[in-house]
């Protein structure tokens, strides 16, 4: 299996979403995952849910995932924009983060299940996120 295919299924990615480039670097710990969309796709509007093509693309954003193995896990990818008549431009909906997070949902979920056995302050260590 690619090491892509392999952080696709690591990362829960669906169509059409895949991974296109992964950066290993073993010295700081770190995996840099970043994700991509085909051209010509369109995408549900994130008020009225109509099919949209695509308007333009959000700078590229990273969201903290979970660790893979010992490893810093981060995501990153540039959100589709889509315009609808009615409502304007906005970010579609993007299926491992909550808007405006800087976090996968999977890290979110961890981080509350830590959370539920120790104090904050304990709990700060994994966020390092700079």
């Amino acid at each position: 299996m690619r090491d892509t295919e392999l952080y696709r299924h690591l990362l829960g990615l669906k169509e059409p979403w895949s991974v296109s480039r992964i950066e290993l670097d073993v010295a700081t710990q770190r995996v840099d995952v970043w994700v991509e969309h085909p051209k010509g796709k369109t995408w549900p509007y994130p008020v009225c849910q109509k099919q949209e093509t695509l308007y333009d693309h959000a700078e590229e954003r990273v969201w903290r995932h979970l660790d893979s193995c010992q490893f810093q896990t981060f995501l990153h990818a540039r959100p589709p924009r889509v315009n609808c008549h009615e409502h304007g431009v906005r970010q579609a909906s993007l299926p491992w983060a909550e808007a405006n997070s800087r976090f996968t949902l999977l890290f979110e979920r961890f981080a509350i299940d830590v959370l539920c056995y120790t104090s904050i302050q304990d709990a700060r260590i994994i966020d390092n996120v700079k």
